[in-house]
């Protein structure tokens, strides 16, 4: 009974997304803001609501049925990636996970799609965003700056909008009261992150992931080994733009909260932050380095990662409780 009412929902929810995307993309006022926010908040809701398999049916049907009916392949495509967005941001809110973690493999999953979206939009227009700007780049007389520049846009933007998704889902499913267990977690995390937010960090497995990803990126341009695919080069440098963001704040913040414990002075807190801001500047590989050393042994001394999990977790399930 329970399967029959989700895939019900889900169809019903299909219908509805059908109906106002063709009214939307017509009329073409559906792109920017609907195809960008209004697509993945909604399939989001969705996979929150009906489970992963009816909300991938719903999605795949859903795209199917605006092809065939607009004939507008672009429109296709992008849709096809806010509903791989909000899905796949749905499956990560529904994971017993940190949300630093679900924000990384989201940042990732969104580089990946706009790469995919580059791909086909190059073969319906014959223009392509990345490799044009690789061209664009050889020009300048500082390429390395203009790269960083290029890298750093691809990363951030996948990592806003994921942000921006997430939190705006759980609100949403807070006014539809559809949150349960560990959706309603993260939510009061979220919605408290004023006073929580140091606590908040990546686990052990994601960390170290994260780490390993940055060395062997840094190994293989070591050795000079180049990729010479754009696309993947994109993935793979911008994945690590990702990868040190986050390694960067959870070493730091580890870091802040033992020498606040330990010495319960805030002043003792911002000149290190002023300091380390300064080294990042100036040697930014080394000082990521001593970071993740220094939180690396703090983690095996004293297990600081579990203890702050712990906080997070334990606030959280009161709230879930109620």
């Amino acid at each position: 009974m329970s399967t029959t009412k989700k895939l019900t929902e889900a169809s019903l929810l299909s219908s509805l997304f059908i109906v106002t995307t063709i009214i939307a993309v017509g009329t073409g006022l559906g792109y920017g803001i609907y195809l960008d926010f209004i697509v993945p908040i909604f399939f989001c809701v969705v996979c929150l609501k009906c489970e992963l398999k009816y909300t991938v049916l719903s999605g795949v049907s859903s795209l199917i049925i605006i092809f065939l009916v607009l004939g507008n392949i672009g429109a296709a495509i992008w849709s096809s990636q806010s509903i791989v967005l909000g899905i796949v941001c749905g499956y990560l809110l529904s994971r017993d996970s940190t949300i630093i973690d679900d924000l990384v493999y989201g940042s990732i999953i969104g580089i990946m799609l706009m790469v995919f979206v580059d791909i086909y939009a190059s073969a319906i227009i014959g223009y392509s965003f990345m490799k044009e700007f690789q061209g664009y780049a050889n020009m300048f007389p500082f390429k390395e700056y203009a790269e960083i520049v290029y890298y750093l846009f691809i990363a951030v933007f996948p990592l806003g909008m994921f942000f921006s998704i997430y939190s705006l889902s759980l609100f949403v499913g807070k006014k539809l009261d559809i949150l349960r267990g560990n959706t309603k977690k993260k939510l009061y995390v979220i919605s408290n992150f004023r006073n929580y937010g140091r606590f908040v960090c990546c686990s052990k497995k994601v960390f170290y992931i994260c780490v390993t990803w940055i060395i062997l990126v840094d190994l293989l341009k070591l050795i000079q080994i180049h990729i010479d695919n754009t696309y993947i080069n994109t993935i793979v440098i911008s994945s690590q733009y990702i990868c040190y963001y986050f390694v960067i704040k959870d070493s730091f913040s580890t870091i802040q909260n033992y020498i606040f414990s330990k010495y319960n002075k805030v002043l003792y807190v911002r000149i290190l932050s002023i300091i380390i801001l300064i080294l990042l500047m100036i040697i930014f590989k080394i000082t990521t380095m001593i970071l993740v050393s220094i939180s690396v042994l703090l983690d095996k001394k004293i297990n600081i990662r579990v203890k702050q999990m712990n906080i997070v977790s334990s606030y959280a399930d009161t709230f879930a409780k109620r």
